[in-house]
């Protein structure tokens, strides 16, 4: 052949490859023309790789898109004349056969940025390197749907700025290689742009239905009026959205153990059964363990002939708690295609928290009224307000004890007109519900005020804070408000003053006959211990001077009561020793206490402004109920010591002690500490030497207090101010109560107890 022949030959190959190339790009425009209205990534794809498949005559094509989750390239369509398309199964496993950028032949496309062909089976498989005995296995799934042989090319599929893709061309004779770029890469980078814009439009689409389907069922239980109705309603229109054949909502029990069907629409018969007995907990139990959405196949045979009906269950979540499950029956096909799993988790979500609310709602309506009924029932007056003292609640007794538009002056007006027992006028912090929002708890706070009959009353109040526990932590002090508990007391009171009358009129009726009877006593005691002689004569002159003793003692006790309620009860302060005055106390007590042993200890010098005729019978009561309650051949223990500001006096004894619950009271008038009685004794006091010492050490300008001893029994203590010459001048008369003495809180020093 000529040099000629060859030249004119080479040129007609030219001419033919150009013409197959420009039908080709014909056929490709045509292509592209045809797909530039599908709006469906998936269609588009498919559609596209078909008649790529047919126009550039090769065997088979695999698309690779970019994941924005993971950052890979994940296997995600393949086209040849044996396989179409993935199945399902083959779609959901190959799926995990992902490359980075750089690996495989697809991910070194992406990387190099430019066309690349393996030319054979080996040099395809060596691209992807290691795999792994997990990929490895599904890369041979992979390669079984591939031709036998073949050489293939990858080519960049274009987008916005960076590759959306790869797109891989198999042949099993050469007709693509890497040089085809050139007039195969602009349709590919083309077809690349419109299917990553379509894509995004579908996914707009579908956030847009999302949106839609959460916005129809938050609309729909948020004008439910009660748990029956917000199931029904959200059921409906899920069935609506997912154009389901029926459904029903399971709720779980508290704690989850257990689901009841809650609401339910055109169930299929078998499951109506199923979810409405015991066997809902099997049929619901994947999606209860694990907390996922699932959708299974369930045959089921109608009139029409056998078909294969589907059942998608998703947990409703409220909290990370699931409160119960929707379940969707419908064919199982249309339901794999038309549940769009996001949408329905987030309506799930949506009606689990409305459930929980809903729930919350009933219960917290159901507790108020339980807890209206019972104040209700109180026999005393209750009355609640809030945070700045409106008044939020109070009961029928309240009202019936109160005027009600007195109420909520009770808090921080002194328009409410009351009045201390003494007549004088309650400042406005001194109000019941101003003290408890002040963070106060009190007790029998007692006060005149007008009553619902046009008259004044006498009520005894009781209050607290409500705390915001919510905001302990933050170190918020505020409260959300205050309760306070009443009582009328009027008749008691009245009954109290007679009683008190009368205790003092007789207590000054009986003081004479008293005198001459000790007078009397004692000068038969002394004659008949001139003779020294022992006997019964002896021994009953001794008990009856004993005895008419504590009758003088109970009178004198009487009488001070009435002076301190007339008050007309005074002390002569001075300076008193406490060291000298308890030692002489200990040792005219050690002539009677035969059945227990005293100690007496003084830790420093102590000189206190006091009284001490006083503090001698606040010194002796502390004694002799230390002697009276407790046990025989017990030791008692009395200790004298001071600080910079103030003298203390300590008894400990080793009796049964005061409960926690009992000392506050422990200082009332007539009070007497239920179950502890005297040793040896059935006969009991009346219960007013402690609110005698209470009152003398309150004169005192000093602090009286019950605690628990080491030893196990009490420790009652007394704290004096000291006498400072510079400051006190002697024999000055104190007749008023300072009640700021109770403000300080000292600590006294502790013993080494000897047991």
């Amino acid at each position: 052949m000529t040099e000629r022949s060859r030249q004119r030959g080479h040129r007609q190959l030219q001419t033919l490859a150009s013409k197959r190339i420009q039908n080709r790009l014909l056929a490709l425009s045509r292509i592209m023309n045809d797909i530039m209205n599908v709006d469906d990534p998936a269609r588009l794809i498919t559609a596209a790789s078909a008649q790529l498949r047919h126009v550039l005559a090769v065997d088979a094509i695999a698309v690779w898109f970019y994941s924005a989750t993971s950052h890979r390239y994940l296997l995600s369509h393949f086209n040849s004349a044996s396989h179409e398309d993935f199945s399902a199964d083959d779609r959901e496993a190959l799926s995990a056969l992902q490359v980075r950028s750089g690996e495989a032949l697809a991910g070194r496309v992406i990387s190099e940025g430019h066309a690349i062909t393996a030319r054979n089976v080996d040099e395809y498989r060596a691209m992807f390197g290691a795999l792994g005995r997990r990929r490895e296995a599904l890369f041979n799934r992979w390669r079984a749907l591939l031709p036998i042989s073949f050489q293939v090319t990858a080519f960049t599929l274009g987008g916005n700025g960076r590759p959306s893709g790869v797109i891989e061309f198999f042949c099993s004779k050469p007709s693509l290689n890497a040089n085809s770029a050139a007039w195969l890469q602009p349709t590919l980078d083309q077809l690349g742009s419109l299917l990553q814009l379509v894509r995004q439009q579908a996914d707009a689409r579908g956030q847009r239905r999302r949106l839609a389907a959460l916005d129809a069922v938050v609309t729909a239980i948020s004008t439910s009026s009660d748990l029956p109705d917000l199931l029904n309603v959200a059921l409906l229109v899920v069935i609506e959205v997912v154009s389901a054949n029926g459904g029903a909502i399971c709720l779980a029990s508290p704690g989850g153990r257990s689901m009841s069907l809650a609401a339910q629409h055109q169930l299929p018969p078998r499951e109506a059964l199923l979810l409405g007995s015991s066997q809902a907990n099997s049929v619901l139990e994947d999606v209860v363990y694990y907390g996922q959405p699932t959708l299974r196949p369930v045959i089921s045979t109608s009139d029409l002939g056998e078909d294969i009906m589907g059942r998608a269950a998703m947990p409703l979540l409220a909290g990370g708690t699931i409160v119960g499950v929707l379940v969707l029956y419908g064919n199982y096909q249309t339901l794999a295609t038309n549940i769009d799993w996001p949408s329905l988790v987030s309506m799930g979500s949506q009606i689990g928290i409305a459930i929980a609310n809903t729930r919350l709602y009933e219960e917290s309506q159901r507790e108020r009224q339980r807890l209206g009924t019972v104040i209700e029932s109180i026999a005393d007056g209750v009355a609640i307000c809030n945070g700045v003292g409106e008044l939020i609640l109070a009961n029928e007794t309240a009202a019936g004890l109160l005027e009600i538009s007195i109420l909520p002056t009770m808090a921080t007006s002194s328009e409410a007109g009351a009045r201390y027992l003494d007549g004088s006028v309650v400042e406005a912090d001194m109000l019941p519900f101003a003290r408890a929002l002040a963070g106060e708890v009190f007790r029998d706070y007692r006060l005149i005020v007008p009553g619902s009959q046009d008259q004044d009353v006498v009520l005894s109040f009781s209050g607290a804070p409500l705390r915001r526990s919510v905001l302990i932590d933050s170190g918020d002090t505020s409260f959300d408000g205050a309760v306070i508990v009443f009582r009328d007391i009027t008749e008691q009171r009245r009954l109290e003053e007679a009683k008190d009358e009368f205790l003092a009129v007789a207590a000054h009726e009986l003081r004479s006959p008293l005198a001459a009877i000790k007078g009397y006593s004692d000068l038969l005691l002394r004659r008949e211990l001139k003779q020294a002689t022992e006997g019964r004569d002896l021994r009953g002159f001794i008990t009856l001077s004993q005895q008419v003793n504590i009758m003088v003692q109970l009178v004198d006790n009487l009488l001070d009561v009435s002076r301190i309620d007339a008050e007309r009860y005074t002390i002569q302060l001075d300076a008193v020793d406490l060291g000298i005055l308890l030692d002489s106390v200990v040792n005219q007590a050690r002539q009677t206490a035969n059945h227990h042993t005293l100690h007496f200890e003084q830790l420093n010098h102590s000189v206190v402004y006091g009284d001490s005729l006083k503090l001698r019978q606040v010194a002796t009561n502390f004694l002799t109920n230390a002697i009276r309650y407790s046990p025989q051949q017990t030791q008692i223990w009395v200790q004298v010591f001071s600080d910079e500001h103030f003298g203390y006096v300590q008894v400990d004894d080793q009796g049964p002690g005061i409960p926690q619950a009992q000392r506050e009271r422990l200082f009332e008038r007539y009070y007497r500490v239920p179950g502890i009685r005297r040793t040896g004794s059935s006969t009991e006091g009346l219960g007013l030497g402690l609110y005698l010492c209470r009152e003398i050490i309150t004169l005192h300008n000093g602090r009286i207090w019950v605690d628990s001893a080491p030893s196990g029994g009490a420790r009652f203590c007394i704290a004096i101010p000291r006498y400072i010459p510079e400051k006190h001048e002697t024999n000055t008369t104190q007749t008023t109560l300072d009640l700021d003495a109770f403000l300080f809180s000292p600590q006294p020093s502790r013993r080494n107890d000897e047991q």
